[in-house]
């Protein structure tokens, strides 16, 4: 009978990571975040509208702004993703050369 206690080391799964936030959606937020930010900045410094509308739109110019910030960390996330991703197919293809092309190993 077998010995439960022994443990068996189970094949490594490849489990998938999870790059985030692509580029274009992160830009796409930091720019639209901005616009609102400023355009709704400019309408309460004019004052011309009403106090409910000022409040209303100071409301929407604080979370524009955090949209905004959150836009620019995840545009960050992305680049440093996408340059790791390209940096890792890099060494792939490194890695699978062989004859002349093959990397030689460093003397010692």
């Amino acid at each position: 009978m077998t010995d439960p206690s022994v443990t068996v080391e189970q094949p490594h799964e490849i489990v998938p990571v999870d790059r985030g936030m692509s580029i274009g959606k992160a830009a796409v937020i930091t720019v639209v975040s901005t616009i609102l930010v400023t355009g709704s900045t400019y309408a309460v410094v004019k004052g011309t509208l009403s106090a409910g509308m000022t409040r209303v739109l100071a409301v929407i110019s604080l979370l524009s702004l955090v949209a905004a910030s959150y836009g620019l960390i995840e545009l960050a996330l992305a680049v440093v993703a996408t340059t790791a991703e390209r940096r890792r197919k890099a060494r792939e293809v490194t890695e699978r050369r062989h004859g002349d092309r093959a990397r030689k190993p460093t003397p010692h």
